[in-house]
């Protein structure tokens, strides 16, 4: 009884021991900034290129695409972000982007509770977009 006892215990040792937690093949960063004073807190899984090319065989260009891998990212500020003249208000917000060759245009969008891209894109959530030109860069920069 204590041969069979103890093979017990070390067989459920080694089972526990052989549950590995292996990387997501997109991992969830979550970084907490405080820019003066707000705090801006940002949620992104990083997509996996996986011997793809990132633009644009996994993302395309010219259309609209939930920033990120997984659930979408999201942001949240603790007070209004100004943009020039543009301001974001204090909330949360999914982002997505619009990649082209020649700019990037980056939406926060007021709807946060679906999975990738709304079902039907609405222009009235749209908290705020922002366009931001494309600049190549060397790979020493």
């Amino acid at each position: 009884m204590k041969n069979l006892l103890s093979g017990i215990v070390v067989l459920a040792a080694f089972v526990v021991n052989a549950q590995v937690k292996t990387p997501a093949l997109s991992p969830l960063a979550k970084v907490e900034q405080t820019v003066g004073l707000t705090v801006i807190n940002i949620e992104y899984s990083r997509p996996s290129a996986r011997g793809r090319s990132v633009f644009p065989e996994v993302v395309a260009y010219d259309e609209i695409w939930r920033t990120g891998a997984n659930k979408n990212s999201m942001i949240t500020v603790s007070d209004a972000l100004i943009f020039g003249k543009d301001t974001l208000k204090t909330g949360t917000y999914s982002i997505f982007t619009k990649p082209s060759k020649t700019s990037w245009t980056v939406y926060f969008y007021k709807t946060i509770d679906n999975w990738g891209n709304p079902d039907t894109w609405e222009e009235s959530n749209i908290a705020l977009r922002v366009t931001a030109d494309v600049k190549a860069i060397s790979k020493t920069e």
